[in-house]
């Protein structure tokens, strides 16, 4: 498995390429084509996904100071060990290969299901920022999270909801709300791990389940948004 960490970035980077191709070059991925791409949902969903699969490249294939496997290290200088590989590929492939992909499918149904990996994001950002300028560094993600993830987040907060927008700001702060959810579950591992309690398999299998939590709470709040304004919208 350990071979695997060093090649699974440069497969996220590879399919990102490709989807990038599609979003820029085609309409394939989009699901309203009457307004521009920034306003596409669905869009938004993939580009949402496509900038999770570049930060992971950041994180565990080569940062912006030449570092590799940089995220997998600070985790170790944290923790005073590195977890099992099992964890970091459990929570990044569940994440970023099946729920940011499979939300974007959704969304041309559920709309609300464009902010699931947005809320991640959101959050993720807000781990970075903090953590760079306490330890003094940009390495493990700072770089994609502020260049790519806080433009993204900003739009959804200024383009993509709020009064001139079809959805309420509201939606997008219970996605970010979710979101933390998340990373609660992933800090708990953290602890966890430090007391013996669990390695970095059982961390791993446990952020499974949160991963199958928080979609679960995606999708369920999506439909509600979307019966909510079936409800609304004139006969």
């Amino acid at each position: 498995m350990d071979w695997f960490m060093t090649v699974w970035p440069w497969m996220g980077l590879g399919a990102a390429i490709v989807l990038l191709i599609l979003l820029l070059a085609t309409n394939w991925l989009r699901s309203d084509t009457s307004v521009s791409r920034w306003h596409d949902l669905t869009w938004i969903s993939w580009l949402a996904t496509v900038a999770y699969m570049l930060h992971n490249v950041e994180e565990y294939g080569i940062d912006f100071t030449g570092a590799t496997l940089s995220f997998p290290d600070l985790m170790s200088g944290l923790m005073g060990s590195t977890p099992e590989s099992g964890f970091f590929l459990a929570v990044n492939l569940s994440l970023v290969w099946v729920m940011g992909p499979v939300a974007a499918i959704l969304s041309r149904k559920y709309t609300a299901m464009a902010f699931g990996m947005i809320g991640i994001e959101a959050i993720n950002l807000l781990t970075h920022i903090p953590g760079a300028i306490a330890m003094g560094n940009i390495k493990a993600g700072f770089v994609t999270a502020v260049v790519i993830f806080l433009p993204m987040v900003t739009w959804a907060f200024v383009g993509l909801t709020g009064s001139k927008a079809t959805m309420r700001r509201s939606i997008l702060w219970a996605y970010i709300g979710i979101g933390a959810l998340y990373h609660v579950a992933l800090f708990g591992t953290v602890s966890m791990y430090v007391n013996g309690i669990w390695n970095g398999n059982g961390m791993g299998i446990w952020m499974l389940f949160a991963g199958a939590g928080v979609f679960t709470l995606w999708l369920w709040y999506a439909k509600r948004i979307h019966r909510s304004t079936a409800a609304e919208s004139p006969a």
